[in-house]
């Protein structure tokens, strides 16, 4: 496995990792990064099975300043209020628009989408509490997670299935 030194690479990677231990932690699996490509952009594989899945990385911001100001490319001293409403409504373009992406795949194995929750507002519970308002759309997607940053443990560590 190469391990360029670009951005994306890296953030696909991290989240990545962050996916493969916690399903090892919570399952008892034995999960590995076997492959880092584009779509999927990840594949992994069950050490114990053998059985392999392919997982596209992405990322929920509630806009360009905040995606910005994540990444350390803001120079803003404040960021206008968010609204839990319109990350929801962001989320579900967001599936939409991996859902329509998706088709195009040529993949062997299982696909799965991993979005990781970058906000530094809203938490699990919010989103669990607009649960109803969330429209996951028919794609080739096998499973979809919300991956959200714990901020008491300072680490990725949980995990919400939507499908």
């Amino acid at each position: 496995m190469s391990y360029p030194l670009n951005e994306k690479w890296l953030i696909e990677e991290g989240a990545a990792q962050a996916l493969v231990a916690l399903l090892n932690s919570q399952q008892g699996k034995d999960y590995r990064i076997i492959k880092h490509a584009d779509r999927p952009d990840i594949v992994i594989e069950n050490q114990q099975n053998g059985r392999r899945l392919g997982v596209e990385v992405t990322h929920l911001f509630y806009d360009s300043d905040e995606a910005r100001a994540v990444f350390g490319r803001s120079r803003a001293q404040s960021h206008p209020p968010e609204y839990i409403e319109e990350y929801i409504r962001r989320l579900n373009v967001l599936l939409e628009q991996k859902s329509e992406k998706a088709k195009g795949y040529s993949h062997e194995n299982p696909l799965a989408l991993l979005i990781r929750v970058v906000s530094p507002v809203f938490h699990m519970v919010d989103f669990e509490v607009y649960a109803s308002k969330i429209q996951v759309p028919p794609s080739d997607f096998a499973i979809i997670w919300l991956l959200f940053y714990d901020f008491q443990a300072r680490a990725w560590t949980l995990l919400e299935r939507l499908r």
